[in-house]
């Protein structure tokens, strides 16, 4: 094997391994962590493919925005032990399971029918620049209002946890 296929077994293990621990964790914290190396390992995977675009937005948006907004919310949870927990059943997971291979065998037949409709044509080259120019032209208007929504649910959650801290000091 090249070192170029280690690579890729390696950052595959990564997510794969970031994955399975955010979804079997017990504790939402770790789950974070998993969360947060599994993107990390999707990052790797694009640059393994040669975007290094998709790359960096995906650790800048995904792995630094996203992981604080929900490291946000883990906080604004509060305490896990006064909650009731979450009851499991094997009902439950036999309906997880088949909503879960529904959706890869969906997912496997749109991905194969593009294959199928573009064995012809010529590879779509998108570069930086043109990205660039579509973002900050066309696109501008939805690019800032997904940057104020951001801001908004950040002081949202802020105004959230300071009226939780008014409430438990008059209890």
């Amino acid at each position: 094997m090249t070192p170029g296929e280690w690579i890729f077994i390696g950052v595959m293990a990564t997510t794969l391994a970031g994955a399975l621990a955010a979804v079997l964790s017990g504790s939402l914290i770790y789950a974070m962590f998993g969360l947060v190396t599994a993107m990390f390992g999707v990052a790797g995977i694009y640059i393994y493919l040669n975007a290094p675009f998709l790359a960096m937005m995906q650790i800048l948006i995904y792995v630094g925005a996203i992981s604080i907004l929900i490291a946000f919310a883990i906080m604004l949870a509060g305490p896990m032990y006064r909650k009731p927990k979450e009851w499991t059943s094997p009902v439950k997971f036999v309906a997880a399971l088949a909503v879960a291979l529904l959706s890869l065998l969906l997912l496997a037949k749109v991905i194969m029918g593009a294959f199928r409709t573009a064995g012809g044509a010529s590879p779509l080259v998108v570069t930086t620049q043109e990205l660039g120019r579509v973002f900050l032209g066309r696109l501008t208007l939805p690019f800032e209002l997904i940057s104020l929504l951001i801001v908004v649910s950040i002081i949202g959650a802020i105004m959230l946890a300071l009226f939780s801290k008014g409430e438990k000091r008059e209890k």
